[in-house]
């Protein structure tokens, strides 16, 4: 029950990951930023910056904050890869849904630990209805070969994923205001762009990436997330490698 091979970009993340999140997406609705800052405060200087140094610093800090909820979209995702998603990440946690073969699969990660849980249109959908019947509305601890294709959603590993897109931000920086608060966007000529917040840390408030795909990412409630368990009674693949 070994999963397809994810053909798709890498999470640019979707959601994905990765993940055209998206050729003209409308933005999930996502929180702009908790912890973005007071849009009459004083700025984090990002203002004065280049746009690669602005995405550079909006990455960096994802990857260290203590929790953020991201959700995105692709547009033209490969038929295997996940087109929409909507997770809560840490660094060692992540909990939400993805869709992808049109279908949504809840998500659990804990460290090295995958579960997934997904209906019988899922199975269906992907060809494998033999394991339809086992595995069906079911949590699942996936064998490590099928845990792959999520292993991007982590924030410091979602965050590493979109850093070869920040050499490409060579246009302007150019200052608005989100919500009331002021952010900076930093684009490049092929349409990628990082929105970040222009007071407190540089977290992002919403990533747009192109290429094969499209990703519209959105970014928000920047906080430590909850505690995630695992999920009771999981059908345990784990051990099939």
């Amino acid at each position: 029950m070994r999963a397809r091979p994810w053909r798709g970009a890498r999470p640019r993340p979707l959601l994905g990951l990765g993940a055209g999140l998206l050729a003209a997406l409308v933005a999930l609705a996502v929180p702009a930023c908790s912890g973005g800052g007071d849009g009459g405060g004083p700025t984090n200087g990002l203002e004065k910056l280049s746009a690669g140094e602005v995405g550079t610093r909006a990455l960096a800090a994802l990857r260290t904050a203590p929790g953020a909820h991201v959700a995105g979209t692709v547009a033209d995702a490969s038929a295997d890869a996940p087109n929409r998603y909507d997770l809560v990440m840490s660094s060692t946690t992540t909990k939400g849904t993805i869709e992808e073969y049109g279908q949504q699969t809840q998500l659990v990660k804990i460290g090295k630990d995958t579960y997934v849980r997904r209906s019988r249109a899922y199975y269906a959908a992907t060809g494998d209805t033999a394991a339809s019947d086992l595995l069906a509305d079911r949590w699942v601890r996936l064998a490590a070969a099928d845990a792959a294709k999520y292993s991007y959603f982590t924030l410091d590993r979602y965050s590493d994923s979109l850093r070869g897109f920040t050499a490409g931000l060579t246009g302007g920086v150019r200052q608005q205001k989100v919500d009331g608060d002021r952010a900076v966007q930093a684009s490049s000529p092929d349409g990628t762009s990082f929105l970040v917040a222009n007071t407190g840390p540089a977290y992002p408030l919403r990533i747009t990436v192109t290429g094969r795909s499209t990703s519209q990412l959105s970014f928000g409630d920047y906080r430590a997330p909850g505690a995630v368990t695992a999920p009771a009674g999981a059908v345990d693949l784990s051990s099939l490698g």
